[in-house]
């Protein structure tokens, strides 16, 4: 419980310096680039922390949906008017992945694996490699942003 809280305010600090840095530079993008962030930060974002969500309240089922096309609203909003709609789909999309992924993990009998191999599946293990791979790709974002 305490590591994914760990991993989604790592997670989060993230995310928040990102939305500034894209909030600052906003008015040097082109339309093409914007639909590109817009899409893989909204997705990808929506999709971890509903996942997170999940693992951590494991009722919330529609708190979840609902976060992941809160934040793709926020940063199609953030980035220019055709992005909004855009953002808002990616969101819910990724929301709706995360939500089921996280619900596999807490039960794997959802998809029908077997005992002995739901046994060794840890459940840190993909949220610890989802959180590295976020970051990853959210520091290659900022790398871009620097171009």
């Amino acid at each position: 419980m305490l590591f994914i809280l760990l991993l989604s305010s790592w997670n989060g600090v993230e995310l928040y310096r990102i939305y500034h840095l894209l909030k600052k530079k906003r008015l040097l993008f082109d339309d093409h680039f914007t639909l590109v962030i817009c899409m893989t930060i909204t997705m990808l974002t929506s999709f971890l922390f509903s996942m997170y969500l999940i693992l951590l309240f494991p009722g919330f089922y529609g708190a979840s949906l609902l976060f992941g096309a809160g934040v793709g609203w926020n940063f199609g909003k953030l980035l220019r008017n055709p992005a909004q709609l855009n953002g808002l789909y990616n969101g819910a999309i990724g929301g709706a992945m995360g939500t089921m992924l996280g619900a596999v993990l807490q039960n794997p009998a959802l998809c029908r694996i077997p005992v002995e191999s739901a046994a060794a599946m840890d459940l840190y293990t993909i949220p610890f490699a989802a959180a590295c791979f976020y970051a990853c790709i959210l520091l290659s974002i900022r790398y871009s942003l620097r171009m």
